[in-house]
């Protein structure tokens, strides 16, 4: 079902010393309006919200011309242990602090540990046991990924995972101390994954950012089979290696306006923090061509540019990138094309 309805927009003009005047009628008021139209249907109008409601994603990424959307990676607990405070004791982590593999043998140290265990490879190949690549929430800065956390998981699932463990503890019982003996045995009780693991493919491009708070984004390409994303971090796949930047750009540049316009981040981001993208009228088909090419390749400056760092929270991170001169133009151009009411409705969502 279709609307037609014309939408307009209604200001009102009105002296200060008049605006709380009881004396004023109706009509009065009325030559103190300014009405414009809105520029869309009511169709158009109400497609946002309709969207935000339902939580389309296939309508999203229909929207935004991208291949794919994934809310959240995977669920896996134990990647960094657990520490020592109230009342539960600390334990080993998934994430690998260093490992090898010579002459048919892998040595690990788990994180949280303080000795290597070796086993023979072939016990890895027994329970489905490989070394991913993770793309970790706390790596992930503006236009940045620092690095990857190398991780054990099963492709079997996580009976399989725990078992390989608690046979690597009995491989190497004799040569470990008692707190990494306690620590793995920690980690075996408490340690979660899925059944399968899924990975990104080598062949597409990915825009990865954070779920929580400030959700500041990044491009990566995976040049191997085995890369990740865990559940604190949301993704979009692009067959376009330009789009991804282009939608990296955006949302860094919708992050910075939060903290620029003295506003708050919202706790978790769903398909609502995309959908913003799109109520901003800053979808891949909502600029031009020339001005996308910019900001394409600005992004893309910025990715190489931006150094690797640890800041202790996103808005720190956003304000040393406001430094660069080309997160500077930008941010110059995207003010210069986004509609003001149109992004205020926009961070609403973010």
């Amino acid at each position: 079902m279709t609307w037609d309805t014309k939408l307009y927009t209604v200001k009102l003009n009105m002296p200060e010393k008049l605006r709380y005047s009881k004396d004023l009628g109706l009509d009065e008021i009325r030559g103190f309006l300014i009405i414009n139209p809105y520029g869309k249907g009511y169709d158009k109008y109400i497609e946002p919200g309709l969207l935000c409601f339902m939580e389309d994603i296939d309508e999203l990424k229909r929207g935004l011309g991208v291949n794919k959307i994934a809310l959240m990676g995977l669920y896996i607990m134990g990647i960094y242990g657990g520490k020592e405070e109230r009342g539960q004791s600390k334990y080993a982590g998934l994430a690998l602090e260093q490992y090898s593999i010579s002459r048919a043998v892998f040595r690990f140290k788990l994180f949280n540990t303080k000795d290597e265990l070796i086993v023979p490879l072939d016990l890895m190949e027994r329970y489905g046991v490989s070394i991913y690549k993770m793309v970790y929430e706390g790596e992930i800065n503006p236009f940045r990924l620092n690095k990857y956390i190398n991780i054990l998981l099963s492709r079997r699932g996580e009976q399989s995972l725990k078992q390989f463990l608690k046979d690597a503890l009995d491989l190497n019982s004799c040569k470990i101390s008692e707190n990494t003996q306690k620590n793995v045995e920690g980690l075996i009780n408490e340690l979660k994954q899925p059944d399968s693991i899924k990975t990104l493919n080598p062949n597409k491009y990915y825009v990865v950012y954070r779920r929580h708070r400030a959700f500041t984004a990044c491009v990566i390409k995976p040049e191997e089979d085995n890369i990740l994303v865990e559940s604190h971090v949301s993704y979009v796949e692009c067959d376009n290696e330009d789009m991804a930047y282009y939608y990296s750009a955006m949302l860094n540049y919708l992050a910075f306006k939060v903290i620029e316009l003295k506003r708050g981040f919202n706790r978790s981001h769903s398909a609502r923090l995309l959908l913003a993208v799109l109520i901003a009228g800053l979808s891949w088909n909502d600029l031009d061509e020339g001005t996308r090419r910019v900001v394409v390749e600005l992004s893309r400056t910025l990715h190489s540019k931006v150094p690797r760092e640890e800041y202790g929270n996103q808005r720190v991170a956003l304000k040393v990138v406001l430094e660069l001169n080309e997160f500077r133009k930008l941010k110059s151009i995207l003010d210069s094309k986004v509609d003001k009411e149109r992004l205020e409705e926009a961070l609403k969502l973010a």
